[in-house]
């Protein structure tokens, strides 16, 4: 181990003054599920997900993710998005394919009529009232929403 104040962490886990980006993936799952005043914490821990008691220790986390395919460039993926972060809900994925997963809120054809006849409310009471971005609404109400399939519209 290293010495104190030469830029040794103390769960080890560093290289030179460069901490494992292990460790900043594993502080940033903890943030976004404990952080109250986290701006994304509305998502995770303001929705109930939790980071399970093992994972609360680094170094558990660190050797789940060194033994389940954890490679430098790959993000941790929760399998069902409702669910905790613990060893059975979650893998490892590149980013490409975790931004692929992110929620889309679909808005049928009719939704988007009504929203184009509604426009004069304004973006930003549309979005909330149809839990949407306020981008979203303006692309409706300018015609640029691409069309999914089944005539569904998607917004991010």
């Amino acid at each position: 181990m290293g010495q104190k104040g030469k830029g040794r962490y103390k769960h080890g886990d560093s290289i030179g003054t460069e901490r494992h980006s292990l460790y900043s993936i594993w502080k940033a799952m903890r943030r976004r599920c404990n952080g109250i005043n986290y701006h994304e914490y509305h998502r995770y821990g303001g929705r109930g997900i939790t980071v399970c008691n093992e994972w609360n220790d680094y170094i558990n986390f660190r050797d789940w993710s060194l033994e389940n395919g954890w490679k430098d460039g790959l993000t941790i993926d929760r399998i069902d998005n409702n669910g905790n972060y613990c060893p059975h809900n979650c893998r490892w994925i590149t980013l490409h394919d975790n931004l692929k997963k992110t929620s889309r809120v679909k808005i049928t054809d009719e939704q988007a009529n009504k929203i184009r006849k509604r426009f004069e409310e304004g973006c930003s009471k549309l979005a909330r009232e149809y839990g949407v971005s306020r981008a979203c609404i303006w692309h409706i109400l300018n015609n640029n929403c691409h069309k999914g399939e089944n005539n569904v519209k998607e917004c991010s």
